[in-house]
């Protein structure tokens, strides 16, 4: 199959439009049209949907465009392992990555794997959950790191590890120092959280519901510094993921407050690439290299019920 076909074709399938595509490739739609043609005519076989919202993958169009996308990929991904050789080669990993994950994990750990690799390159895009999971399926990113509450499809699971919540509050709040608490005591003080696209939002309401609470936040956002702050300033408490907030634990800018019902706020975190893609070898050193640093125990923050009485204090995170 012609190359620029395949690169014509997989600009309609992102985009959904012909006109869309050519103002993209900064060529003439009458092109794309006659590209797309030739495929179907080649292939013997419709490879698109014509409605009038757009133009919508058949069954065999989305089997050619995962392999369109692969190719692509694996194409980048040799100029890039030969660029590499050179000492002057700067490889590039794009990063898929979740609003708490982008707020101190993900820039810590570029920081750590660029001592030894000053030369290597980062791309970060932030998503919602399911904006991860799409960009990795359709070779946006080459890693994706986020929360999930479901099986995800169209994604190769790298690893992936249960991860508790915990209320996140001001360090002068009542709660701190009180040990375990239940959720019904957090829920009587005022609640800032991020928006229902979020995974954690996502299991608050859930459990909620299941118990017949009604959860009233003061302020929603897709932004947890936003809610950290709010936190700091003892307006609200918010829930999250340690991982997502241990910088600012770690400074002494907000405190822990476990709870009982942690378990059933418990999201998997996982580490996803493109099914059936092969990875350069420094993706692959970049996943192990996050994959050593989240086993650690103090990358969830697991705190015995004998030392839950002061979270800061009975179980120190390390640095990153």
């Amino acid at each position: 199959m012609n190359q620029s076909a395949l690169r014509y074709f997989l600009e309609v399938a992102r985009t959904g439009s012909v006109n869309a595509a050519a103002d993209r490739l900064r060529v003439a739609a009458s092109a794309v049209s006659r590209q797309v043609a030739k495929l179907e005519d080649e292939l013997g076989t419709s490879l698109f949907e014509r409605h009038s919202r757009g133009m919508l993958l058949t069954q065999a169009g989305r089997l050619l465009a995962s392999y369109a996308q692969r190719t692509a990929l694996e194409s980048d991904q040799i100029v890039n392992e030969i660029r590499e050789l050179s000492s002057a080669g700067r490889g590039l990993i794009r990063l898929g990555i979740t609003e708490g994950l982008a707020v101190s994990f993900i820039p810590e750990m570029i920081h750590a794997f660029r001592l030894d690799r000053p030369h290597l390159l980062f791309n970060i895009k932030v998503f919602p959950p399911a904006g991860v999971v799409k960009a990795v399926q359709e070779g946006e990113v080459d890693v994706g790191v986020t929360f999930s509450v479901k099986p995800e499809g169209g994604v190769k699971i790298q690893w992936q590890q249960a991860m508790p919540s915990y209320a996140i509050a001001s360090t002068s709040h009542p709660l701190i120092g009180r040990g375990r608490v239940e959720i019904s005591e957090l829920l009587k003080y005022p609640v800032a959280i991020l928006d229902d696209a979020a995974t954690i939002r996502q299991v608050l309401d859930m459990y909620c519901a299941s118990k017949g609470v009604s959860l009233e936040p003061i302020a929603t956002s897709t932004n947890i510094a936003s809610l950290l702050t709010l936190c700091r300033l003892g307006a609200a408490v918010t829930f999250s993921a340690y991982i997502s907030v241990r910088m600012a634990v770690r400074d002494g800018h907000v405190a822990i407050v476990p709870f009982n019902e942690a378990r059933f706020l418990e999201r998997n975190l996982q580490i996803q690439t493109m099914l059936d893609r092969t990875l350069t070898q420094t993706i692959t050193d970049f996943i192990n290299f996050l994959v050593t640093e989240l086993e650690k125990p103090e990358a969830i923050y697991s705190i015995t019920p004998e030392g839950a009485g002061d979270a800061q204090n009975s179980s120190e995170p390390s640095g990153a």
